[in-house]
């Protein structure tokens, strides 16, 4: 047998094999990307949770964009503050403060509350059960309670109470938002973790067909926004919206729901403070006070009548000699 042909013809592609190898190495260096070397160092800023609360796919998908000029350096939910002014110090620029925002549960339809339309009997998934009849609760809005939002959380803040609802941890939640996109009713909302005050009905129905089936949504009666001094607060679609930009946190909207369709953090109420050998008299903050908490006449000094006090902070504001303070812990309580 003649071995002549096939030896030439290996010959020929083990040459042409070599040629395109060089070729490519040329081409390669000539035409080769340098990475910047930023990126590295804005990678060991980041905390590697990979969770896309940035917006992008992952820490290095994000480290990219900030070298490449197309993402501000505060984007990281779990970095938070520390790792925003890492990063703008490797970048050469000024870090902003950023706030931090959790999720809350615009949902307080337990079992307690809402009733079942129907045994679900299928998967117990949120996403299952929504596609079956709408899912087995009687409100069409609420919580399916069945743990997608716990299962997709990354830092186990969302944990399910007994009658299935979600309940989210405010201390372990970074407010990436993943929890958001895995929930098929939209019930999970992120909000500034400084904001005491939220909605927590998500039913854009009327008071009536609310009322039938769950006894903690949102009826429409109005008094929130009634309660109101400020003008923060107005129902819109049947749900109250809230203008944190003029909200006080006096709370007031919270005590006059009768449904506990608004909630709040009770441990961010607060109550003002004369402190009385520093008071004028000038009785300016009695003239901002709309809820006729502090007590005193003419150019005598003034104190605060504690039952009336809200902590909306308009007398602090009011004082000019800086003699009212705001502290923490609220006495004024719904009847």
């Amino acid at each position: 047998m003649d071995f002549k042909p096939i030896l030439t013809a290996a010959l020929m592609i083990g040459g042409m094999g070599l040629i395109f190898g060089a070729l490519l190495a040329v081409i390669g260096r000539i035409f080769r990307v340098e990475e910047d070397p930023r990126k590295a160092e804005v990678r060991e800023c980041l905390p590697g949770a990979n969770c896309g609360g940035c917006g992008y796919a992952g820490c290095d998908a994000y480290a990219q964009e900030v070298v490449s000029g197309n993402a501000s350096v505060d984007k990281c939910p779990v970095g938070g503050d520390a790792a925003a002014q890492a990063i703008a110090k490797i970048m050469g620029v000024e870090a902003g403060k950023r706030e931090k925002r959790i999720a809350t549960v615009r949902c307080r339809g337990s079992l307690e509350f809402c009733s079942l339309r129907f045994d679900y009997e299928g998967p117990k998934d949120c996403k299952s059960a929504a596609q079956v009849a709408g899912g087995d609760k009687a409100c069409e809005y609420s919580c399916l309670g069945f743990g997608d939002c716990e299962a997709a959380c990354p830092f186990g803040a969302i944990h399910m109470l007994e009658g299935r609802l979600a309940a989210v941890d405010a201390e372990k939640c970074v407010g990436c938002g993943v929890c958001l996109s895995a929930c098929p009713r939209g019930v999970l909302q992120l909000m500034t973790a400084s904001h005491p005050v939220h909605s927590a009905c998500s039913a854009h129905l009327s008071g009536k067909v609310v009322s039938q089936s769950c006894k903690a949504g949102c009826i429409g009666c109005g008094k929130c926004q009634r309660a109101c001094k400020f003008d923060a607060l107005r129902l819109i679609d049947n749900l109250p919206d809230i203008d944190f930009d003029k909200c006080t946190r006096c709370m007031q909207c919270v005590d006059a729901c009768p449904t506990g369709a608004i909630m709040a953090y009770d441990d961010m109420r607060r109550h003002a403070v004369i402190h009385f050998p520093d008071c004028t008299g000038c009785g300016d903050c009695q003239k901002a006070c709309l809820f006729d908490a502090i007590a005193g006449s003419g150019e005598g000094k003034r104190s605060i009548i504690e039952w009336n006090c809200t902590g909306c902070g308009k007398c602090v504001e009011t004082c000019a000699h800086g003699c009212i303070e705001l502290l923490p812990g609220g006495v004024f309580r719904k009847a």
